[in-house]
C-alpha cells in the first residue's frame, strides 16, 4: 500500500493538497480522478510514500485517509517534464509539487481541459549552447520566418514564446502567412472553443507545427519540437508574480537542455545577465553582435528648468513641445506620449505636518487615482506594490488638516493638461483605468491608428500595443524614470528609449532637467556594446547580478511576531551572511522586514542554503533576483 499526495486541479476547492491510500504506486506527475466530498475531480500526484515509511505520521493524524480507486491508462507528464521540474525545485528551493502545479497551463490546472497526448521520446543528442539574438523587431521576425522554414524542412516543430497576448498575436500575424493551418496559438485571451481546437491540433502529428504561446503555456509538450525561442526576452512578464516566482527564462533554458532542443533568446536589448553569459561564451551569438543599432527615430532632448521661478513658472510641457503637439492634427500625424506614473499623482502629503499617505499593507506611498462612475468623479488611494485600493481621504489622519497636496505628476494630470492645450485634438488615454481588459486595450489601439492626428498618452502597458510605426513620441518627464528604485534602472530606461526610437519615424522628444545623463548618450547613439561594458563594470563593483545572486526575504507582522520571525531567520541562515533590515515606511502597528543574501552566481543552487530556505516559515516570501531590493 502507498500514501499518495495529490494537488486537486479545480478552482475554488480551497485545499492545497490531499492524501489517499492506494494499492498502486502511481508515478509523480500522474493525473488522476480523485474523490473529493461527493464527486470526482482531477488531481496531480506530487508525492508517493510506502505506508511502512509513513506509519508514524498516519498514527498521529486526526483523520482517516480515503482509498483511491484504481485507474487504468492514467495520463502522466513526460519524464523530461518531471526532470525539468525536479531541477527547478532545487533551483528555487521549493517543493516539487509547487513547481509541477505552476508549470501546468491554467485550463489544465482547473481541470477544464485534459492533458494532451503526445509521443515521449528520449533526445538523440543533448542541446547545444543557448543563443542570443540582438536586433530590431523587424530583423528578428525575418530571422524567425527563416527558422520556421528551416525547422519544417528538417521535420521539426518550433515553439515561440512571447511575453504577452498582444505580442504573441503580433507574432502570429507576421509568421503565419501561408502556413495558417500549421499554426497553434495558445494564450489566456483566446475563446474556450479556440483553445480546445488548439489542444486538438497539438495531438495531430501528421505535419509539423509552429506553436506560439505566452509563458502560461510555455511548457506545452510535443515530441517533435526541436527549437524554442523566447521573444522580447528582457520583458518582466516572464517572471511570475506568485510563489514560487518562476522565471520562464530559467524554466525554458533548463527544459531545452533536457529535451535536446535548440534555444534562442531574442530582444533589442537583452538583459545584462544574458550579455555577460555571451561574453563568457556560455551563450552563443546568433548572427553578429552589434556595437550599436541603427534606428529611425532620433533623440531630441528638451531641457526644462531645474527650479520654477516667478519669471519662469513650472509648466508640464515646454513652449517648444506645445508647438510640436499643435502640429499633430494639422499634419494628421500619430503621436505617442509616455508617462511614467499612474493616476493623478504618485504621492499625497499633508502641507501642515508633512504626513505622507501610505498603504498599511506594504508601507509604500499611495498614488491618487481618479475614476468616473455614472458621470460622477471618485478619487481613490491605490498602492502600486500591493494593489490595495481605498477611498481617498479629505483630511490628514495625523493633524486633521484639509491642506493636502498632490506631489508629482501622474498620467491623469498629464491628460488634463493636454486637454487644456489641445481641446480639439483626439487624445487616447491608455492606462490601467481605460485598458482594463484585453478587448478594451485592443479597441484603444485600433482607435489610435485609425484616427488621423491622434495622440495616445500611455504608461508602460501601452508599449506592446504600438505595433505599427508612429510619427513622433515624447517622454514627458524623464527625471521620474531616473529615480525609479531598482538596480536595473539604466537597463530598463535604455530599453524604453530604444523601443521608442524603433517605432518612431521622426523625433523622440525627451523633456528632462538632466540633459547630460550618460543614459541619454547611450540612447542617442544606440551604443549597446558600450552600455553593457559600463553596466557590467558598475554591477561588479556593487556585487550585483550577474556577479552575485540576490536571495531576498520579506515578511510583515506585528512587532512581537516580526521579532520572532527575524530570530528564526538569523538562526536558520547564520552561516550565509544574511543582512536584515526593516522598511522605513512600515505601517502603524506592524513591521515590514527584509533579508538579503548575496551568493556568488557560480555557487547557486547551493544545496545547504536551499534546504535552509525551504524550512523558513511560510509567512516569509523568498524571491531570487527581484528587480527591487529596497
Amino acid at each position: 500500500m502507498f500514501v499518495i499526495q495529490v494537488i486537486p486541479l479545480k478552482r475554488g476547492i480551497g485545499i492545497d493538497s490531499l492524501s489517499y491510500f492506494s494499492s498502486e504506486q502511481y508515478a509523480i506527475g500522474t493525473l488522476l480522478q480523485i474523490p473529493v466530498r461527493s464527486t470526482n475531480i482531477l488531481g496531480l500526484v506530487v508525492e508517493v510514500h510506502e505506508v511502512s515509511a509513513a506509519k508514524t505520521a498516519l498514527r498521529r493524524a486526526t483523520f482517516s485517509l480515503r482509498k483511491l480507486p484504481f485507474q487504468e491508462n492514467a495520463q502522466t507528464l513526460s519524464p523530461l517534464f518531471i526532470k525539468t521540474a525536479e531541477e527547478l525545485a532545487i533551483f528555487y528551493s521549493t517543493h516539487l509539487g509547487n513547481i509541477l502545479y505552476n508549470l501546468l497551463p491554467p485550463e489544465i490546472q482547473r481541470g477544464e481541459i485534459a492533458l494532451p497526448h503526445t509521443l515521449y521520446v528520449t533526445p538523440e543528442s543533448t542541446a547545444g549552447i543557448p543563443e542570443l539574438l540582438q536586433a530590431k523587431k523587424s530583423e528578428r521576425y525575418a530571422v524567425y520566418r527563416s527558422l520556421v522554414r528551416e525547422t519544417f524542412a528538417h521535420a521539426g516543430s518550433i515553439h515561440i514564446v512571447a511575453p504577452t497576448s498582444v505580442e504573441a498575436e503580433d507574432l502570429k500575424n507576421d509568421l503565419s502567412l501561408g502556413i495558417e493551418e500549421r499554426v497553434i496559438f495558445l494564450t489566456s485571451t483566446i475563446p474556450k472553443r479556440e483553445l480546445k481546437n488548439a489542444y486538438a491540433a497539438l495531438e495531430n502529428f501528421t505535419q509539423q507545427k509552429l506553436i506560439i504561446s505566452t509563458p502560461s503555456h510555455a511548457m506545452i509538450e510535443r515530441h517533435d519540437v526541436t527549437l524554442t525561442i523566447i521573444e522580447e526576452a528582457r520583458s518582466p512578464h516572464y517572471k511570475e508574480r506568485v510563489r514560487p516566482y518562476l522565471d520562464y527564462r530559467d524554466v525554458l533554458r533548463m527544459h531545452t537542455r533536457h529535451t535536446g532542443r535548440r534555444f534562442i533568446m531574442g530582444d533589442i536589448l537583452p538583459r545584462t545577465e544574458e550579455e555577460a553569459l555571451r561574453r563568457e561564451d556560455r551563450f552563443l551569438t546568433f548572427g553578429e553582435t552589434p556595437r550599436r543599432i541603427e534606428l529611425k527615430g532620433k533623440i531630441d532632448i528638451i531641457e526644462v528648468p531645474k527650479h520654477a521661478t516667478p519669471e519662469i513658472p513650472f509648466a508640464l510641457f515646454s513652449e517648444k513641445m506645445i508647438a510640436h503637439l499643435r502640429e499633430v492634427k494639422k499634419k494628421k500625424q500619430h503621436f505617442f506620449i509616455f508617462s511614467a506614473r499612474r493616476g493623478l499623482a504618485p504621492i499625497v502629503s499633508c502641507q501642515d505636518c508633512g504626513y505622507v499617505f501610505r498603504s498599511p499593507l506594504s508601507g509604500a506611498p499611495y498614488a491618487l487615482l481618479r475614476t468616473i462612475k455614472n458621470g460622477v468623479e471618485e478619487r481613490w488611494f491605490v498602492c502600486n506594490t500591493s494593489g490595495e485600493r481605498v477611498r481617498a481621504l479629505d483630511i490628514c489622519p495625523e493633524c486633521s488638516s484639509w491642506k493636502l497636496r498632490e506631489r508629482g505628476i501622474g498620467i491623469q494630470s498629464t491628460h488634463d493638461e493636454l486637454r487644456k492645450i489641445l481641446p480639439q485634438t483626439p487624445i487616447i488615454l491608455f492606462d490601467h483605468t481605460t485598458a482594463t481588459t484585453y478587448k478594451k486595450a485592443r479597441f484603444l489601439q485600433e482607435t489610435f491608428y485609425s484616427t488621423k492626428g491622434a495622440i495616445m498618452l500611455g504608461t508602460q502597458m501601452a508599449l506592446p500595443y504600438l505595433t505599427k510605426e508612429i510619427d513622433a513620441s515624447l517622454v514627458v518627464n524623464m527625471d521620474a524614470l531616473l529615480t525609479t528604485p531598482t538596480w536595473r534602472l539604466e537597463e530598463e530606461n535604455l530599453a524604453l528609449l530604444l523601443r521608442l526610437r524603433e517605432i518612431t519615424k521622426g523625433s523622440v522628444y525627451i523633456q528632462t532637467k538632466s540633459k547630460d545623463a550618460e543614459l541619454l548618450n547611450y540612447a542617442r547613439y544606440a551604443e549597446v556594446e558600450r552600455f553593457y561594458t559600463d553596466e557590467l563594470e558598475l554591477r561588479k563593483s556593487f556585487n550585483y547580478p550577474p556577479f552575485a545572486r540576490f536571495i531576498h526575504l520579506t515578511w510583515q507582522a506585528t512587532p512581537e511576531i516580526a521579532k520572532k520571525i527575524e530570530g528564526e531567520i538569523q538562526t536558520l541562515l547564520e552561516l550565509y551572511n544574511v543582512s536584515l533590515y526593516q522598511s522605513p515606511h512600515s505601517p502603524k502597528g506592524t513591521i515590514i522586514g527584509h533579508g538579503l543574501i548575496r551568493i556568488p552566481e557560480h555557487e547557486w543552487p547551493h544545496v545547504s542554503l536551499g534546504q535552509a530556505l525551504k524550512t523558513l516559515p511560510p509567512t516569509v516570501r523568498v524571491v531570487l533576483n527581484p528587480d527591487r531590493i529596497v
